[in-house]
């Protein structure tokens, strides 16, 4: 099984990139990109890849990409599919919250999925919640995310509409 967040809904959202990148050893030394001092860059393969980030807030940041690894289909009948991605923290989930409450749209519709792909309950089975955008607060994705809330569900969908 699985772990999969997405965002089903009717009218296109932006996306949110990573900051983190990936470029070689080579396009690291022409930036000038100081390297870490237990693996200095002339110990390592020129055509090595390795992941930059300016700073440690940037891993496991938000990201928001349009398409999913895994079909969802089955899940919802919306054209519009976003990945959701993160390491969980509550600041994290905040800025999930604060993402969905300024991109909705008057008449839109957004369902936040976590799910487990391969679990034996399929679609019709999981929980859900249906509430207006202005009733949606950080608690309703925690119980989400934290699987040490106490209303922790493993698998959810919230429904938000405006």
């Amino acid at each position: 099984m699985s772990s999969c967040s997405f965002i089903a809904t009717n009218f296109e959202m932006p996306e949110i990139e990573s900051k983190a990148k990936y470029m070689t050893v080579k396009e690291a030394i022409e930036l000038k990109i100081k390297p870490h001092e237990l693996v200095p860059w002339e110990k390592m393969d020129p055509n090595s890849q390795i992941l930059f980030v300016e700073n440690e807030e940037d891993l496991n940041e938000l990201v928001i990409n349009e398409g999913s690894y895994y079909d969802v289909s089955e899940y919802t009948g919306y054209p519009f599919i976003y990945e959701v991605n993160f390491g969980y923290s509550e600041l994290r989930v905040k800025q999930l919250l604060d993402y969905l409450k300024d991109n909705i749209r008057e008449g839109q519709v957004i369902e936040l999925w976590r799910v487990w792909i391969g679990h034996e309950d399929d679609a019709l089975n999981i929980p859900y919640s249906r509430l207006n955008y202005n009733e949606l607060f950080l608690d309703h994705l925690l119980q989400m995310y934290n699987w040490n809330h106490e209303n922790y569900k493993e698998q959810y969908c919230i429904v938000i509409e405006k």
